[in-house]
């Protein structure tokens, strides 16, 4: 393993400590506490924390002010180590809240980041406790990159591996791609004014491509010469999912940081900033030149991290915590998708939808699909409990002598310009009676 420079591992932990107050996981995690825990549902993984941690609302705001202010000081470099343990624990904690509500937020991975730079010496250099010069390279560095570098690749081989053995080939060349698109467009409920969907050839070529770029990412990254190459078309992978698919990923690929040799950037410097940033290292009590034996927490935690991504990719297994397989969108996309139906029935004014979880435009978030579909016994088990403790969130009242309230999953055209209509015979999952 050659040497590698600590600036590189010091931008990644100025990046992944920036990142955690603004990931999903962070701001999801107040509202889902505060939520009745009848609408609770843990995900693999997660069972034990619903038994036995305490969660409420007081808790939850208390673990963000933590986090927020642990985040700053790593960012600064202040007891970065320190301050990385406490967002990988108390990082937790929030992360794992947000995922209560049906809808698993794939944002683990700047937890598993969190844990592997609390295990190495990711303050040297570009920290307040900085203790060596910015030009330093050593092979202690090398093991907490070359760790990051195969779990960013278990995170995109997964999910190609699972496209080619679930569906294969057709997955790409198939109408999959289209109807992927249409589930998109539904889901937000508006359909784009570029349609890119009357280009099928260019939706059969781009599924071509995510396939041999997600199969190759991680040997691309394990070769110097081939990271910008990487790179490049992981960026350009993650712009144009957001463009055509509406799935941002910046928490992943502003990572890429951690792919490049800063070192020549510095050049564009001031000569006089160098010297300063330069001088506080060596004002500081001077460190011992990196030793390789300061490498093994790194190579533990990483050795870890690596073997539970690679077990839980492998089961292809998405809807666990805090290790998972990312969404892999492996099977063949069908042209309807399925919803929630809620029906109020009245004695006089007879049957009326109730709409939920949608703005005036017909707009629902990520995390409201998430949950209508683990409701309505998608990704989980239908629970008559939690669809009465929905329907009450909702502030409907309770059906009147003589009526009910009746839930359904039904499926849903995705065909633009078909108005979402029902295209099966609806699935009843509870009737509640006055």
């Amino acid at each position: 393993m050659r040497p590698e420079p600590a600036l590189t591992l010091a931008a990644l932990r100025i990046v992944v400590a920036a990142l955690v107050p603004m990931a999903p996981g962070f701001r999801e995690s107040a509202r889902a506490a505060a939520r009745d825990p009848a609408l609770w549902i843990a995900p693999e993984g997660l069972g034990w924390f619903v038994r036995h941690v305490p969660i409420n609302g007081t808790l939850a705001i208390a673990a963000q002010v933590i986090v927020a202010f642990a985040a700053a000081c790593a960012v600064a470099g202040v007891r970065a180590r320190l301050c990385f343990g406490v967002l990988s624990v108390v990082g937790f904690y929030l992360y794992a809240i947000a995922q209560l509500a049906g809808h698993v937020w794939h944002d683990m991975h700047l937890l598993w980041f969190c844990a592997l730079l609390a295990a190495s010496p990711c303050a040297d250099v570009l920290a307040a406790d900085a203790r060596r010069p910015l030009r330093s390279e050593a092979k202690v560095y090398a093991v907490a990159l070359t760790a990051f570098r195969l779990l960013l690749g278990a995170i995109y081989f997964f999910p190609g591996l699972r496209k080619l053995t679930t569906s294969g080939l057709a997955w790409a060349l198939s109408d999959n791609l289209r109807n992927q698109l249409y589930w998109k467009w539904a889901e937000h409920g508006s359909v784009p004014s570029l349609r890119i969907d009357h280009a099928p050839w260019l939706l059969r070529a781009g599924g071509l491509g995510v396939l041999a770029f997600e199969l190759s990412f991680v040997v691309l990254v394990s070769f110097r010469r081939t990271r910008a190459v990487a790179a490049a078309a992981g960026v350009a992978f993650h712009l144009l999912s957001q463009f055509v698919f509406r799935i941002p990923f910046a928490s992943l690929w502003l990572c890429y940081v951690a792919l490049f040799d800063l070192r020549p950037l510095l050049a564009w410097l001031p000569v006089e900033w160098r010297r300063r940033i330069d001088s506080g290292a060596a004002a500081a009590p001077v460190a011992p030149a990196p030793r390789d034996a300061r490498a093994w927490p790194a190579a533990v935690v990483g050795g870890l991290l690596l073997v539970a991504a690679v077990v839980q990719g492998t089961r292809g297994q998405m809807r666990s915590y805090p290790f998972a397989c990312y969404p892999t969108f492996e099977w063949i996309a069908g042209s309807d998708m399925p919803d929630l139906l809620i029906e109020r029935v009245d004695a006089t004014a007879g049957r009326g939808e109730v709409i939920h979880a949608r703005s005036p435009g017909g707009y629902r978030t990520q995390r409201q699909w998430g949950e209508i579909w683990s409701l309505a016994g998608v990704t989980a088990p239908v629970d008559a409990r939690r669809l009465r403790a929905y329907y009450a969130a909702l502030g409907q009242p309770a059906p009147a002598a003589g009526g009910m309230v009746t839930f359904q999953r039904v499926y849903r055209s995705v065909i633009p310009g078909e108005g979402g209509r029902i295209t099966r015979r609806p699935v009843p999952l509870l009737t509640i009676t006055p």
